[in-house]
């Protein structure tokens, strides 16, 4: 965890971006935490795999049968 003060933040904000994913910068105003900055991480990818489990999964819940045809006829009128 690395402390700056207010002045040092604003007048180099490329250290935010030297902070490795989960590392925090505490931001001081007064001799007090001001701000705390936490780089994220990446967020995780999903194969292919995974995500056609996933629409398979939810594609074979059961559900309410609708009469799509008699709906378009409906909203035409």
């Amino acid at each position: 965890m690395k402390t700056l003060t207010m002045r040092e933040f604003f007048h180099s904000p490329a250290l935010v971006r030297s902070l490795h994913p989960g590392q925090t910068l505490v931001v001081t105003a007064n001799g007090k935490p001001d701000l705390i900055v936490t780089k994220a991480g990446r967020r995780p990818r999903k194969s292919a795999m995974d995500l056609r489990r996933e629409a398979k999964a939810l594609l074979n819940q059961p559900g309410k049968k609708v009469d799509t045809v008699a709906l378009l006829r409906k909203l035409r009128q």
